[in-house]
């Protein structure tokens, strides 16, 4: 008798499958992968648009490398889903569970980038901060989140027994993704990104105007960073280098993104290493105090001595025109800040350090 076949003859139907997939490392690493190729797309394109290397229409080289990434996250997702429905899953759950939605946000951004070329024929090209915060470009950042964060999710959603670089680097990775995303969005309110804004105030400057502003590019990334790190420590013990990778690696992304108006100043990285080091320090020290004690001191620390050791920095390389009530001031309304973020976020159980 043929294989495949029943006693009559007939084709043999494939039994179905219960529940999803099973999550393979080769698929969590692949999924990350591409949803970096995503975010360094958009890096680059937002970075040559402040630089004028490209003009304002749609179809740009920057352009095609991000949406040449979007597909190849929509080619993973569809061909993994046609090969686990032909071994009998279920259309909807034909891909690991928390990847599912992963698949829904690469379609979205599909539609999402057809909505932004139909947008642009309609009122026209976004030329300032109105390119962050139109509703098109919005939904490209909502899309984006939703399969960057599919790696987070997936560990989130398991056991958490993880520990280390090697279990924690997708989960981590995915996290730095979506943070970038929240400091995009706000990059024209990022300390990182203004930072030339800090050194020099010219005659024709609102004194008022320029203060508010450059109080608010310290306090949006630091709530967003803050809250970031919260979120994650409250969930998983993170490994010693972990707060460091993301707080520096997120700082330089977003000097990169003005990178011809930052580099002079590029010397402020050192405040990230210092307050990421401090950080891992101040979660990995066994001093006795509880885990939420623990949390948050972390909360009121880190962005205090990330925002005073930026300061301190840029008074020995460059002439800032913030005066000490203003910037001593601020450092520590960072860390009040976070302290409030540490109530706010830290409830329930905390995994504790062995």
């Amino acid at each position: 008798m043929a294989s495949g076949s029943t006693s009559s003859g007939k084709p043999a139907v494939r039994a179905r499958r219960a529940g999803y997939p099973e999550l393979t490392p080769a698929f969590t690493w692949t999924a990350l992968a591409l949803a970096v190729w995503v975010r360094a797309g958009s890096i680059v394109d937002i970075n040559a648009h402040n630089h004028g290397i490209v003009d304002e229409s749609f179809f740009t080289p920057f352009h095609l490398l991000m949406y040449s990434g979007v597909a190849a996250n929509g080619l993973f997702y569809v061909l993994v889903q046609f090969r686990n429905v032909g071994r009998g899953h279920s259309l909807l759950r034909a891909l690991p569970r928390e990847y599912l939605l992963s698949f829904v946000g690469v379609l979205l951004f599909g539609l999402g980038g057809v909505f932004d070329f139909i947008w642009h024929a309609l009122f026209g090209v976004e030329t300032s901060i109105d390119a962050l915060v139109s509703p098109s470009h919005l939904l490209l950042f909502f899309s984006a989140v939703l399969f960057m964060s599919g790696p987070l999710r997936s560990f989130l959603a398991g056991d958490r027994s993880g520990r280390g670089w090697a279990a924690l680097f997708p989960a981590l990775v995915s996290a730095l993704l979506v943070l970038t995303t929240g400091t995009l969005i706000t990059l024209f309110a990022n300390v990182w990104t203004q930072i030339d804004r800090y050194v020099a105030l010219t005659g024709d400057d609102n004194v008022f105007s320029a203060e508010a502003i450059t109080v608010s590019g310290v306090l949006i990334p630091v709530v967003l960073m803050t809250a970031t790190l919260l979120y994650l420590r409250q969930r998983m013990l993170l490994p010693f280098g972990a707060v460091t990778v993301l707080v520096a690696a997120n700082a330089l992304i977003m000097l990169y993104i003005r990178w011809q108006w930052t580099r002079e100043h590029a010397v402020v990285l050192l405040a990230a290493l210092i307050a990421g080091l401090a950080g891992d320090w101040l979660l990995t020290r066994s001093s006795g105090s509880s885990p939420l004690v623990m949390l948050r001191r972390f909360a009121f620390l880190l962005p205090f001595l990330l925002i005073f050791s930026l300061f301190v920095i840029l008074q020995f390389s460059a002439t800032i025109w913030w005066n000490t009530h203003l910037w001593l001031g601020v450092s520590l309304l960072a860390g009040a800040l976070g302290l409030v973020l540490g109530a706010l976020l830290t409830q329930g159980e905390i995994p504790a350090a062995d």
